[in-house]
């Protein structure tokens, strides 16, 4: 028998580059650098509006020795209030005043998404830094004023006199130097102790530089850009359109059964009204944080997804529901009178007091229920949910019940449009 060879397998030649010459081999590589991407300031700002939330100053909880807890619950009350100064101020301003209402969405849905609750008020340190800095810089200011008040005084007791003009020209010289002061102080950090020492020879060895003065440029646009000011209120607007999208066609057609006398049943068109806001405001409190956790417009209206969540935390949702009906009814006895605009602050400081709290409850219903559910436990038992049922109906009939008694008591029915419970945390708008 003849065995059969088997022949070689058939290999592909290599690739042989071919020589290169001299000249080539000693040519210079030229690397040609694509330019980068031109980016329009139009889509920074886009992205700066349409980019959800992120909570990049938190506060941050460090481990406190017994003996400093009286201290650390000090100095984060003091937070707290100077956040809600700061919160009062821009409530008190109109169209940026929706920003406010973006910050409160914003707190309860960190707690909806299921974070602890250290990290549902964000740039809380940050706030109380700038409290602060205006309390120090208010209390620099007093020494100011009183030199200021004796150049008035001596103005009027002797006009054009020479006492006059020396104590209006020191009133300039002390206001030059406490603006010169707070300057200074806010570009060596802003600290509580930077308003306390002026730090003298630091101030004669960099303060004519002027790349210390473009640096606090630099801090300063970060500390704003830190705000997340456009996002906070494009929330705001968003929410509060669909908010009055919802509450529309009921409380219109309340006012229009409580003063109109040209429909035939007018008690029977506010009935209907009353009875479709009662409806809408066991959905719509919650509604609004779940836009705001999801950062969609139209998840306003997927009142299905609240209703999943009530059925896994009824107890949560009723307390919530209670809890913001109660905060929330005794500020209408603001609204009643018009208040002056330069004290518009003072109350929308108390509403937000109210207010804030009543949204954080109302997130945290909300992420106890998306924690069972996402874990796959059951629903309640019907034994919880109807009690839960009850209250929840209880607190919005309450609601609404007052709703009638301020739209009676206000001086304009807009009152029932602009409810501080559902938009800006302020008496008037």
């Amino acid at each position: 028998m003849t065995e059969s060879k088997s022949e070689p397998p058939i290999l592909d030649p290599p690739i042989v580059s071919p020589p290169q010459s001299d000249t080539a081999a000693l040519a210079p590589v030229v690397v040609v650098e694509e330019d980068p991407p031109r980016v329009s300031i139009a889509s920074v700002a886009v992205e700066a509006v349409v980019q959800p939330i992120t909570s990049a100053d938190l506060p941050r909880t460090e481990k406190v020795a017994w003996y400093m807890r009286p201290v650390w619950l000090i100095g984060r009350s003091w937070d707290y209030i100077s956040l809600a100064v700061l919160l009062a101020v821009v409530a008190a301003i109109p169209v940026l005043q929706l920003a406010s209402l973006g910050y409160l969405l914003v707190s309860a849905a960190n707690l909806a998404e299921g974070r602890p609750w250290k990290d549902c008020l964000p740039g809380l340190r940050l706030a109380g830094k700038l409290g602060t800095f205006a309390l120090l810089g208010a209390i620099a200011w007093l020494p100011v004023w009183l030199v200021s008040d004796l150049a008035y005084s001596a103005q009027l007791l002797q006009p054009g006199s020479r006492s006059a003009g020396l104590w209006r020209s020191a009133a300039f010289v002390c206001t030059g130097i406490w603006i010169t002061h707070l300057a200074w102080a806010a570009v060596r950090g802003g600290r509580w102790w930077h308003l306390l020492w002026p730090a003298p020879i630091r101030f004669l060895r960099e303060g004519w530089r002027p790349k210390t003065w473009v640096r606090a440029s630099d801090e300063l646009y970060d500390l704003v850009a830190c705000l997340q000011f456009p996002r906070l209120w494009w929330l705001g607007a968003r929410a509060g359109a669909g908010v009055l999208i919802w509450i529309c066609i009921p409380v219109t057609m309340m006012i229009v059964g409580q003063h109109s006398e040209d429909v035939p049943t007018p008690g029977l068109v506010g009935f209907l009204g009353a009875f479709a806001l009662t409806a809408i405001m066991l959905y719509l409190p919650f509604l609004q944080i779940q836009m705001a956790a999801d950062n969609r417009f139209f998840a306003i209206f997927n009142f299905f997804q609240v209703r999943r969540r009530f059925l896994h935390g009824p107890l949560w949702h009723s307390f919530a529901m209670l809890s913001l009906v109660v905060l929330c009814v005794p500020l209408y006895l603001l609204r009643i009178e018009p208040i002056p605009a330069e004290l518009a602050w003072a109350p929308a400081f108390v509403f937000v007091l109210f207010m804030l709290p009543a949204k954080i409850l109302l997130g945290a219903a909300m992420g106890y229920a998306a924690g069972r559910q996402q874990a796959g436990h059951s629903p309640r038992s019907f034994l919880l949910r109807w009690p839960a049922r009850f209250v929840s109906l209880a607190s919005v009939l309450v609601y609404v019940g007052f709703l009638y008694l301020a739209q009676l008591v206000a001086p304009s029915g807009l009152i029932m449009y602009f409810q501080h419970a559902l938009l800006v945390p302020a008496p008037l708008i």
